[in-house]
């Protein structure tokens, strides 16, 4: 008897539905899988075979074979197991229930029955929602991860026997209600980091409103103990909160690199992912034999920072060329293609050189110019070109230390929300968000400057050497300080003060 099964394969970030074909015939006992799987799937037999005997069912002693079609895409993972089950027991005549096509199964078997926890189910129940599949059994751990996917009924099983009693008319699974939970109520500002703890600096928290409030990358260059790294843990506390569409790409992000825990089933807080600086390119990007979200990929719609970025590897920085510009990344491994987001906010912070104390008032620089000149070249012109914002930090002195009052993140975020609102409501119809996304295309028409304002920025190109990209970046920048200034033109000083950020 042949029966067929809808589960689904991992791609990237998406998924593709796969239908498990099982057929048992006379012949030689076994359990033979085809249709390019891989050897996790070819060891699911032994697991298959050992749950279905200990959750009381009886193993087919016939020659079993499972077609995973379509047979031209590769199939990886244990997520089969729970699918490959269901469809022995149906082809056996042990299911009374026989309609499976509503049905779609998720789950890795354990040898006693117990199905568990599995990575990329979001994906995997969006690909089965859109196909019209009806319900899904998942693993009940998994619950709260599924529950995100509207459209489409959850049930959650422990144990193969339920599932089996389920198709028995037994006992059936209830559809699991996510009413009891808001994901965009689980976000809370209170309790975390706060600009309020950074003494002095105010000239820098108005650069990081600008950049939060465009959508700019930022390198921040000072000594150490200026705030550097304290300023940037701070970022996410300051943007907007996430949307419903955020929640769900960055939870996609985080289900397929296992990420999400039982306690955190999805992602209701802007990422902030702080690699270290030994980071290899892969890890950066992402990649592998099997490709998975790299720390790039993993800080989409929210902070990557990159804390002392000159210790970096010079190729690792140089890979972040196409993300900054294009956010997303492309890789090819065995002849597909992966495609994973990169919307990320670029945060850069270095010392000014190998000891940190070059050009620093109070401490004497040990490094010799040659040393200088290498550490520096460890971040090249194009990258430098690509971060919107250069800004110098300069010690803190003491009497700022006992100074009440400066700006704190609810403060900086009410600004940062009325500009980004400004934002959207003038494109609408251009197919962007921020000011951080404007090309050559649109520059012209959202960023026009008036006959000071053009012949400031002629004369900054000329006096500092400055290239076409780096232009684009002022007017940019201009274009988010006139915003903030409530300013429907871009005046001279608000490219004066964009020109202050492309200098430091």
């Amino acid at each position: 008897m042949l029966s067929k099964i809808t589960s689904a394969s991992v791609h990237g970030i998406d998924a593709i539905l796969v239908t498990l074909e099982t057929d048992i015939s006379r012949g030689m006992p076994g359990l033979n899988v085809v249709g390019l799987a891989d050897m996790t799937v070819k060891e699911a037999r032994e697991r298959i075979r050992t749950a279905i005997i200990n959750s009381d069912a009886e193993y087919p002693k016939g020659r079993i074979t499972v077609n995973m079609a379509p047979a031209g895409i590769r199939k990886r993972g244990s997520h089969y197991d729970l699918g490959m089950a269901i469809g022995i027991l149906a082809s056996s005549g042990q299911l009374f229930d026989q309609d499976l096509r509503k049905y779609a199964f998720i789950g890795e078997l354990s040898l006693d029955g117990s199905i568990c926890k599995c990575s990329g189910i979001l994906p995997m129940v969006i690909a089965m929602r859109n196909a019209g599949v009806e319900r899904v059994i998942v693993p009940y751990a998994n619950r709260q991860e599924a529950a995100l996917v509207t459209g489409i009924d959850i049930l959650p099983a422990e144990n193969l026997v339920q599932v089996v009693s389920h198709f028995n008319l037994n006992e059936q699974l209830a559809v699991y209600n996510s009413s009891e939970y808001d994901m965009l109520e689980m976000y809370s500002c209170e309790g975390g980091l706060d600009f309020a703890d950074v003494k002095g600096q105010e000239a820098v928290k108005r650069a990081i409103t600008i950049a939060v409030s465009g959508g700019h990358g930022i390198l921040m260059t000072g000594s150490p103990a200026t705030g550097k790294t304290m300023i940037s843990e701070r970022i996410p506390s300051i943007m907007p909160l996430m949307t419903e569409e955020d929640v769900l790409e960055a939870t996609i992000i985080y289900s397929v690199a296992g990420l999400l825990t039982e306690n955190m089933p999805c992602i209701t807080v802007r990422p902030f992912r702080q690699p270290h600086h030994r980071i290899t390119c892969a890890g950066l990007i992402g990649g592998g034999g099997i490709p998975m979200p790299g720390e790039i990929t993993l800080a989409d719609k929210g902070v990557l920072f990159l804390d002392e970025v000159g210790e970096f590897d010079r190729n690792v920085i140089d890979t972040l060329r196409v993300p900054l510009e294009k956010k997303k990344i492309s890789i090819v491994r065995h002849g597909e293609k992966y495609v994973f987001p990169a919307d990320f906010m670029l945060v850069a912070a270095t010392n000014p050189c190998k000891c940190g104390y070059f050009g620093d008032p109070n401490h004497e620089c040990t490094c010799t110019r040659k040393e200088i000149k290498n550490y520096r070249s460890r971040l090249t012109g194009p990258i430098l070109d690509r971060i919107d914002m250069h800004i110098t930090l300069n010690p803190i002195g003491f009497d700022e230390l006992s100074r009440v009052g400066g700006q704190s993140s609810a403060d900086m975020r009410e600004q940062i929300e009325r500009v980004r609102q400004i934002q959207r409501d003038r494109y609408k119809s251009a197919g962007i968000s921020l000011n951080g996304q404007i090309d050559d295309h649109l520059s012209d028409q959202y960023c026009a400057l008036d006959g000071e304002s053009a012949d400031l920025l002629s004369e900054a190109y000329r006096k500092l050497a400055l290239n076409p990209r780096a232009v684009l970046k002022i007017r940019k920048l201009a274009r988010t300080i006139a915003d903030l200034d409530d300013s429907s033109n871009v005046l001279k000083q608000h490219v004066a003060e964009a020109i202050q950020y492309r200098e430091a």
